[in-house]
């Protein structure tokens, strides 16, 4: 159920709809460990997606030293090479 061309959204509300179905109360105990299951894949999938989106933006907010900085997302003029000693410790 957890396959890696899916989107993160979708795999979100197929979480949410897991987690409505154990918390109903009408899932059998068998049905309720495969939910649960296909909820841990999902789980794992999502923080895998999560990682990798990390990684992308660490990266795109480097400054020319290789630090990484911090800066306001709204603010694009705001680049990470000000030394403005914000830096994360990464």
């Amino acid at each position: 159920m957890a396959a890696k061309g899916r989107k993160f959204e979708d795999e979100i509300k197929d979480l949410e709809a897991i987690v409505n179905q154990i918390d109903s109360g009408e899932l059998t105990l068998e049905e309720s460990i495969s939910a649960f299951e296909r909820g841990v894949a999902l789980v794992k999938s999502l923080n895998q997606k999560l990682d990798e989106v990390e990684r992308k933006v660490e990266q795109l907010t480097r400054d020319s030293e290789g630090r990484l900085a911090t800066s306001p997302l709204d603010d694009p003029s705001a680049r990470s090479d000000s030394g403005n000693g914000e830096d994360e410790p990464f």
